[in-house]
């Protein structure tokens, strides 16, 4: 079943229960009225009789069966019976034969003064009258003729018209549901037609105000998300099969000259010591592009431990001087915290080793003494750290890029070796722990890189 026809259905059932509770409501209301109405006309009879016989003297028991019978205001099967104070039947408006009252009945009445209740199709008025010789009881009894086919005329009323606000809901209610869908069916339509190789379409987001606008603007985001990742990966792609180009073409240039013809062992170690130059650069190369793909890897699935970032700086500081000696560390806290909690984080540790040992590393390649100041500010609820260079800053230009993969500034493309991985493997790891990373850099004063790590 599709939603257009769930929704009619689901409306035309809230319409059509609601329609029956008012309907049998002014049924009962109607009913109940009726029988009030009635009861009080039979209670009005039955008082008029019991004074015409009781109090006038003039009226005898066969004149007032005659008043009775021919009376305006007489009911249909209407019976009247009177009892004196021994219970004894003193007048019957009809033949009394046809009288059958139980002393129970009678002695009720007496106790209750008055009682109104319905049998056999046919409504009763039991009540007490007070004459000179004593309380009687007065029992009126009729048939409803006309109120009773009043009722049956507003039951058929009622059915029908509520089988035909049924068929009238069922329609107007299928009409609704697919003008409230209309929109959903055009957007779906547009989806339909949105391939890998036109993303850069969007659907019609309507007026902009409402939920299936939002549902469109949602969905146009969620596109453009898409396209954004789609030229990322292509971008990756074509990059990463450029950068490993090289290399192998490197080693297969050189493979093919030794064999070209014999060679000296001088040339065959130089040729050799070559090859594993390029070798070394490709495992760096493949090392980088696994670390930028593993950066992206569902945060459920690496495990998160406290981190002391000082002491993974210092472990970083002391990885990197085993590769470069040359290189040298500075290291400075705004102010030491007495509470060495303040220093721990909730990270991974080998993944945020990977962040610092890279941005050591470009520090100290890019500075002219090859120094890098590392920097620690401990705050209340956050850590920054800083790592400063001494070199020649990042043009304008470039900052906005410079976080792009595979992306090197002209100054350093030549200058510098390099993949153009580490500054956006920093950045996805960073972002994976919740935290950012801010370049603060001007041509000929150097570059400050200064990651923000929150501790909640």
């Amino acid at each position: 079943m599709n939603i257009r026809r769930k929704l009619a259905l689901q409306f035309s059932a809230i319409v059509a229960t609601i329609l029956s509770v008012f309907c049998i409501g002014i049924y009962s209301l109607s009913e109940n009225y009726r029988q009030e109405e009635f009861f009080s006309r039979l209670e009005s009879r039955a008082i008029t009789t019991a004074r015409l016989f009781v109090t006038v003297e003039e009226v005898d028991k066969k004149l007032l069966q005659i008043i009775d019978r021919n009376s305006i205001h007489s009911l249909f099967r209407e019976k009247v019976l009177v009892f004196d104070q021994t219970d004894s039947l003193v007048y019957s408006s009809v033949d009394e034969n046809q009288v059958q009252v139980s002393p129970h009945l009678i002695g009720e009445i007496r106790q209750r003064n008055k009682i109104a209740y319905e049998e056999n199709d046919l409504e009763y008025v039991g009540l007490t009258y007070a004459g000179y010789q004593g309380d009687f009881v007065v029992i009126s009894s009729a048939y409803d003729r006309y109120g009773r086919s009043k009722l049956k005329n507003l039951r058929d009323i009622l059915i029908a018209g509520f089988l035909v606000g049924i068929l009238l809901i069922v329609a107007s209610g299928y009409i609704f549901a697919g003008q409230a869908l209309q929109p959903l069916a055009r957007i779906n339509e547009e989806i339909a037609d949105i391939g890998e190789g036109n993303l850069s379409r969007r659907v019609n987001e309507g007026n902009g105000k409402d939920e299936i606008a939002q549902l469109g603007m949602n969905f146009n985001h969620m596109l453009h998300r898409l396209e954004k990742a789609f030229a990322m990966q292509q971008q990756f792609v074509s990059s990463a099969s450029h950068e490993l180009r090289n290399p192998l073409a490197a080693i297969t240039s050189q493979l093919q000259m030794m064999l070209e013809k014999r060679r000296t062992i001088e040339e065959y170690e130089h040729s050799l010591r070559s090859l594993l130059e390029d070798t070394q650069t490709l495992v760096s190369l493949t090392n980088g592009l696994l670390l930028l793909a593993q950066s992206d890897i569902d945060k459920q699935r690496l495990l998160f431990t406290k981190v002391r970032i000082d002491e993974l700086l210092f472990a970083a500081q002391n990885e990197l001087l085993k590769a470069q000696p040359s290189f040298h560390f500075m290291f400075e806290y705004d102010t030491l915290p007495d509470d060495d909690a303040l220093l721990l984080i909730d990270g991974n540790e080998h993944l945020l080793k990977t962040a610092f040992l890279n941005l050591m590393d470009n520090a100290c390649k890019f500075s002219v003494n090859q120094t890098v100041s590392i920097r620690i500010r401990v705050e209340p609820k956050a850590i920054d750290i800083s790592f400063t260079d001494q070199g020649e800053g990042i043009p304008e230009e470039d900052q906005v890029l410079i976080f792009t993969p595979f992306f090197r500034g002209r100054h350093t493309a030549s200058n510098v070796p390099g993949h153009g991985i580490g500054l956006a493997l920093c950045q996805r790891i960073v972002s994976f722990h919740g935290g950012t990373i801010h370049l603060d850099s001007a041509p000929g004063q150097g570059s400050c890189f200064t990651i923000h790590l929150s501790r909640g």
